[in-house]
Formats: structure tokens, sequence, C-alpha cells
């Protein structure tokens, strides 16, 4: 009896099995793998065949310049045992909720590096690029199949999703490219909510994934899944105001909860972001001048290049993304990516002429109207990049939330279609003569080959979707019209494939392998005749075949070696320089592993920012976002101040009046700052903040940043010579005898020190004033100031002291018990809601 039991159970498996992969959604999706397999083997062949890594030097260069360099100092600290929520490695200082630490495939990447070292990380980012798409791809079908879209609109319209503009042109930013498949994710389980389905009690959860992962896009999604559940909520027949009002506030509530389960890492990240960086401060203007800035039409050339970007993200390239004249507003990222097939521009302004005839009620109809005009309105004024940027200066990051909507509607135009629905003949000439437009003035603007054969392709392919829609328009055989849609979806296979390699192509890029260095100079010379050429297309090629040796110098072990001769040498806190750059412009502290005071950020600690524009501009490099110090080594005294103690030179001669030759390990000089070096400072005299910011000159700076310490409440002066007469000689005496020491570090995130005092006075860390530290003298918790505009500063009473510094996330605490508690809550409604069911179902029976 038990082995018919078995058996029957074995067989019940096997049907169900069977079962399984003989529905039509498992059949699409493994198609769907397999013609995204074989398409991204086409569009990163050269990055999966060939020598490029996906790490870009051109307009993508954060990558190479910040991305990589961040991701190695995670792994480095991972790897040794040091993390910590605070780095020194990173310029002066760097709290790491900065970065997309709970991205999953960065934590992927970041356990790639751990197991096989930082620089075998590299090779596999493009591999993570491929995964996200096909994850784009499943997250979009499903998110479909909440819908009676038949199976083939389902596959080729994710097909289309996953390879969208945004995923492969914002994708090349690595964690940017992951909102593509949070948001389908989210609406996918909002219109579980909507539609009570099975797995609406998840909705929270998939908010919370999505505020792990970035603050930054979190609120974007968040903001455009309130407007899809209003919207949506709008649409449904059958309900009172009262009752879609209450749906919709439910709907939020979901939202909040699921917020609210997130906030142990989305509130550390929410206060770097909104109260440690000035990126999105907003310049206070009042609410007349904010509606003005909101509904005043951009340029002309903006909307040129909107009406292009429909069309290819590649018609404006010019010779090329690196040195070559551009025919962007801003840049090929910045400028609005809306680019998800041409297939896709013809039916969604198809969709606007057929959807009043559509099978739909009338509410749903003036409903979807209203969705076009808000998209229309947002996309077309400056409120759109403003609401979706915090409410500051708008940009055009939030477009990934428009390919959802673009390819939606196709889903539906496409079984619209394939029912035989009638089509706008006029407007398929119009978009046509359009496309036409952009894609000959694209062709006349593009410099290198690989654009206009591009161009040339999207053409044809643009073309042959315009013959196909319009043999629609007065075919009326269903078997025909079939064989016309399945033409229609090779046509956008080839239309988006030529599209996304385009993207890859003609990029200066980062190389799997150096070249030798017995070539170096020869490879060298040929690039600078290329640099020099008359001829175009070889000039601004030059940069892409530039020749590499960024693992020879990243990696070198003279460097390694010289930095643990320092390490076994000196036990206190001092930091490093170099008067040379390896692999990147302003932050291979980062990925060498020292503590430098170079960095490069985008979400820049806003009072470093301030104490550099005021006193150091020099430091700046490029931009606001770049902080070098190779090409200010000669300026020693700001080296002694920040506490850069030791230079590393391929000179075996320094000035010495300003550095003295420590020591030479390989090839590599140790230079020694002349001056006392210290990481910390001790005054006894105090400045007002107002007066260092208007005294402040190249010639006085040394005196007023040296003599005294400045404070908000501190004295207020009108000369520097001032400070001299404020100090007595007995307290200039005290403060030359006083010091302040700080040890190395184990981990970053304590710092542990002394002080000798010899009068009562301040003192001053070179690390960045940021909430989160805390500060003990000789056991005793102690205040904080903020001192010389941009770091940590405290009163110290005479005597001798030890002290200790301790960085601490801040809202990690809070957001951990409001985390918790929103969990509880969560748990507690989805056990209220189980019991409900039961009592409906025993109540039903």
């Amino acid at each position: 009896m038990k082995e018919k039991m078995k058996s029957s159970s074995k067989i019940r498996t096997v049907q169900k099995l069977s079962g399984f992969c003989q529905s039509p959604d498992v059949r699409a999706l493994c198609f769907l793998f397999l013609l995204l397999s074989a398409s991204c083997s086409f569009i990163f062949r050269d990055y999966l065949y060939g020598n490029d890594l996906m790490i870009f030097n051109d307009i993508g260069s954060d990558t190479w310049q910040q991305y990589i360099m961040n991701y190695t100092s995670i792994v480095n600290h991972l790897r040794d045992g040091s993390f910590s929520l605070w780095d020194f490695n990173n310029g002066l200082g760097i709290n790491q909720f900065n970065f997309n630490l709970f991205d999953p495939f960065l934590m992927l990447l970041y356990g790639v590096g751990v197991v096989l070292g930082p620089a075998h990380m590299l090779l596999y980012i493009n591999v993570i690029q491929i995964l996200k798409i096909m994850v784009a791809a499943f997250a979009f079908y499903w998110f479909l199949s909440q819908f009676s879209f038949s199976v083939p609109s389902k596959m080729i319209t994710s097909y289309a999703y996953a390879l969208n503009g945004f995923l492969l042109v914002w994708g090349q930013h690595y964690q940017f490219g992951t909102v593509v498949i949070y948001f389908p994710l989210m609406l996918l389980f909002c219109e579980k909510f909507i539609q009570k389905k099975k797995g609406k009690a998840l909705f929270p959860v998939m908010v919370f994934l999505c505020g792990i992962y970035s603050v930054y896009f979190t609120y974007m999604c968040l903001a455009a899944t309130g407007l899809y559940l209003l919207f949506r909520i709008l649409m449904l027949d059958g309900l009172t105001w009262k009752e879609r009002i209450q749906r919709f506030l439910l709907g939020c509530a979901e939202m909040i909860m699921g917020v609210g389960m997130s906030l142990v890492v989305f509130l550390p990240m929410a206060e770097v972001l909104l109260n440690v960086s000035s990126r999105l401060e907003s310049d206070g203007t009042g609410l007349l001048d904010f509606l003005r800035q909101c509904f005043t039409p951009y340029s002309r050339k903006f909307y040129l290049s909107m009406l292009k970007r429909m069309f290819s993200s590649n018609l404006q390239n010019g010779y090329g993304l690196a040195k070559g004249p551009q025919q962007y507003v801003m840049n090929y990222y910045e400028d609005p990516v809306l680019f998800c097939s041409t297939l896709a521009v013809f039916l969604n302004v198809q969709f606007l002429a057929v959807l009043r005839k559509a099978d739909m009620t009338k509410r749903a109809k003036r409903v979807l109207y209203g969705v076009a005009a808000l998209i229309l309105v947002g996309t077309a004024l400056p409120v759109g990049g403003t609401v979706f940027n915090y409410f500051t200066l708008p940009t055009q990051r939030y477009t990934f939330v428009l390919m959802t909507v673009f390819l939606l509607l196709m889903a539906w135009m496409r079984d619209y279609m394939r029912k035989g629905g009638k089509l706008n003949l006029v407007l398929i000439l119009a978009v046509t003569a359009l496309m036409g437009w952009a894609y000959w003035c694209g062709y006349e603007q593009a410099g290198f080959q690989e654009y206009r054969t591009n161009i040339l392709i999207l053409t044809v392919t643009g073309i042959l979707t315009a013959v196909c829609l319009t043999l629609l328009c007065f075919l009326k055989d269903i078997q025909i019209r079939n064989v016309i849609l399945g033409v229609m979806g090779v046509v956008l296979v080839v239309n988006v494939v030529s599209e996304g390699g385009t993207n890859y192509q003609n990029r200066v890029t980062m190389k799997k392998t150096d070249v030798p260095a017995e070539v170096m100079v020869q490879e060298t010379q040929r690039y600078e005749e290329m640099r020099t050429s008359d001829d175009k297309e070889i000039k601004y090629r030059a940069e892409i075949e530039k020749p590499q040796d960024f693992f020879r110098e990243m990696y070198r072990v003279d460097l390694a070696d010289c930095l643990n001769y320092l390490k076994e040498k000196d036990p206190t806190f001092y930091r490093v320089e170099k008067d040379y750059i390896s692999g990147t412009v302003s932050m291979d502290s980062s990925g060498q592993g020292y503590r430098g005071i170079s960095t490069y950020n985008s979400v820049m600690n806003g009072n470093v920012k301030e104490f550099v524009e005021t006193c150091y501009p020099e430091l700046f490099f490029a931009d606001h976002n770049h902080y070098t110090f190779w090409n200010n080594v000669d300026d020693n005294w700001l080296a002694a101040f920040l506490g850069v103690k030791y230079i590393l030179s391929g000179n075996g001669e320094p000035d010495e009046t300003k550095y003295k030759l420590l020591d030479q390990v390989g090839s590599l000089y140790i230079h020694e700052n002349v001056l006392d070096a210290q990481t910390a400072h001790f005054y006894t005299q105090d400045i007002s903040e107002e007066s260092l910011k208007e005294l402040c000159t190249e010639e006085n700076r040394e005196e007023l940043l040296g003599e005294a310490i400045a404070l908000e409440d501190g004295t207020e002066i009108g000369d520097a010579s001032e400070i001299q007469t404020l100090k007595p000689e007995e307290q200039e005496t005290a403060e030359q005898n006083s010091s302040v020491t700080l040890d190395a570090p184990q981990k970053d995130s304590v710092v542990t020190g002394s002080v000798h005092a010899e009068a009562d006075g301040y003192a001053l860390f070179m690390i960045p004033y940021e909430k989160g530290w805390s500060l003990t003298i000789d056991g005793e918790k102690a205040e904080l100031l903020r001192g010389d505009i941009g770091f940590l500063a405290c009163e110290v009473p005479e005597g001798d002291h030890t002290i200790l510094l301790t960085f601490e996330a801040p809202g990690l605490k809070a957001g951990t018990i409001g985390s918790v508690l929103f969990w509880i809550l969560f748990a507690q409604s989805r056990l209220l809601i189980i019991r409900k069911n039961k009592t409906r179902k025993s109540a039903g029976a």
C-alpha cells in the first residue's frame, strides 16, 4: 500500500512538472532567455570576447575614476577584516553610506572581489550587466502578467524593456541600472494590491527592498508608484469615491510601511544625501520663482534633443564620447533617455488616436488621457524633472519611469492590432517623417562609421516597421496580420540590438590587459601621432586606443612595500600622497589602500567643500567634485596642515626646503615633510568662521589657519594681524609646547589619541565635520565643534588627556529601532489579514 502511495505521489509530481514546463509563460520565458543571451552576446561582444572592460574613461569616466575605486576599497577592507562605516582611504574620510552598499548586484560584485581579488572583480562587471538585463526582462514579464495580455505581446515587450535605453545607457553607471528592475516589481505588487490578488501582502516587502537599495531612486519609484496607484484606482468601476480614497490611502500606508521597514539602511543613506552632501540643496527661491522655474519651457535645443532621443540615444555622439565634438544639451547621460525601440514610438502615438474608440469604459479613457497629459507636461516642462529630483534643479534621471509606461502601452497596442484594431495612417506617416528627420540629423553629425551604420540599420528597421503598420491599416485577415506582427517582432529585435550595441562601441574603456612595458614608449608615440592627426576620425579615435598601464601601476609591488614600510615605522595617524597619477586622477588611495586627501565624490561633504572653496580652491580639479594633491605637492604647509606626512615619488631628489628623502623602496622614493605634519592641531586662540571667510586670501591663509582656530561663535577680527595681538607671549609659548597626537586607527570608525595641553585651548582634528562622530576626553563625553569650517574640533582643558573619537552612522540607531517596529507592525498586519481570510472562508462554508 505504501509503495502504491509513493508511486502515485511521484506520478503527480511528474505531471505537475510536465504541466509547468508546457505552460505558455514558461516556454515564453525560456525563449526570452535564449533570445536575450544571443542578443547580449552580440551587444557585449567586445567585452565578453575582446579585451574591453565595462569601465569607461570618456563621458562615463565616473566608472573608472570613482566607482571601481570605491568598490576596490570596500573589497580590500572586507578581505583584511578592517571594514567599518567610515573610510579614511577616500579623501579626508567618508561615510560608507555614501555608496549603494545593499544594491544586490553590487553585493554580488563585492562577493566576487572578496573571493577572487579586486582586480579580477572588474572582469565580471559586464557579466553582472547582462544579468541585470535578464532579471529586468523577467520582472517586466511578471508585471505584464497581472493583465490579460497575450503571451507573444508580453514576451516581445519584455525583450524591449530588457534592452531599453535607460538600462543600456545609465546602466553603464552600475547602480543606476538596478532601478529598472525594482520599479516594475514595485508596480507588480502595487497591481496585486489593487486587484486584491495573491501576493498583495508582499507590497511593503518590495518597497523595503527598494528602500535599502537607494534613497535617491526609491523616492522616484515611490512618487511614480503613488501616481500609478492613484490613476489605477480612478480607472476601477463599481467603487464609490469614499472607497477609492480608502483604497488609495491604504496603498500609501503599505508604501510607508515598506519605507519604515527599510529605515535601518534608508535613514543613514538619507542623512548623507540630505544633511551631509550639498547635492540636493535648493537655491532658496520663493514660491513664485519656484513655479516659474517649473513651468518655464526648456531651450529649443532641449526639445530637439528629446525628439531625437526617442528614436536613438546615439544620434548626437559626433566623433565619440571622449574628446570629440557632440550635439547634446548636457551630455550623453543627462539628456533625456527615451529610447525603448522605434516600434514603441509608433505605437504610443497610435495609442492616443485609438484610445477613444477602444473597448474600455469612459472613466478609464478619461483617466488615460489625463495620464498622457501629465506625462506630456512633466517631460516637456521642467516640472517633471524638478519633482522627481526632490524639488531641486530639474534632471532627466527619472525617465526609467517612462520606459515602463511606454512599453506597457506597447503591449496593449500589440494585442489591439492582433485582434484587428484599426490604426491611424496619418500618424504613421507623421512619425515616419519625424523619424526620418532624426536619423538624417544623426547621420550628418556622426563622425565614426559605427554610428552611421547603426543609423542606417535604425532607418531600415524604422521604415519596415512603418510599412508593416501601414499594411495593418488595410489587411483584415487574422493569419496575415499575425505574420506581419511576427515580422515586426523580428524587426524590433534587430532595431534594439543594433542600438544597444552602439552604446558600447567607440568607447574609451579599460582593457583587460596592459600594454607590455617594453612597447609602452612606442605605443605612446603612436597615440600622440594619432592625437595630432589632421584626419578627424583618426584624431578622435586616439583616446580609444591610448596605451594603458593601469594594472601595472595600480598594483605595483614597490608601492605596497612603501606603505608597509611606513606602517611599521610610524604608529601615528598620518596621511600619504603621491606626486604622480597611477590609475585615476584622484582616487588612487581608495584602490591602493592608503590614507590621502585626494578624492572624487559627487556627494561631497558640504563642510569640507566650503573649507576648500574658502581657503584652498586650488585643491579642486576640473570641478568641485574632485580634490587632487599631486598637483599641489609643492605646498608642504598645506600638506602639514592636513596631515600629509609622506610623499611617494619617482624623483630621488626632493626640494629639501620642503621634503627630505626618507628612503627608497624599489623604484619609488619616500619623501618626509620637513614641517610637523599632524592630523590634529592645538590652538589657544579662536576667531569666527565669518572672519575666516571674509579675510582668507592666498597671502594670509597660512597665518589665519596656523595661528587660530575658526569657530562658529569665535572672536570677530577685522584683519589677520589682530590674532597676534589677541595672544599674549605666555599663551603663544603654551600653544607651541602643546600637542595633539592621533594613533593609526585599526578600524577607521574608531580613532584614539592623546593631548598635552599647557593651557586651556582647542583641538582641531583633520577629520570632516559630520554627524555621527562622538568624542570622549578621559572617558567623559565631550562636545564636538565645527573647526575651520570643515573639520571636527573640541575644547581641551589644560593637562594631559586621552581622547577617543568614534563614528556611528547617523540615523543607524534610530533606523534600526524604526525598522524593528515596522517589521513587527508588518507581521501583525499580515497575521490579521490571514485570520480575516480564514474567518471569511469558514463563514462561506
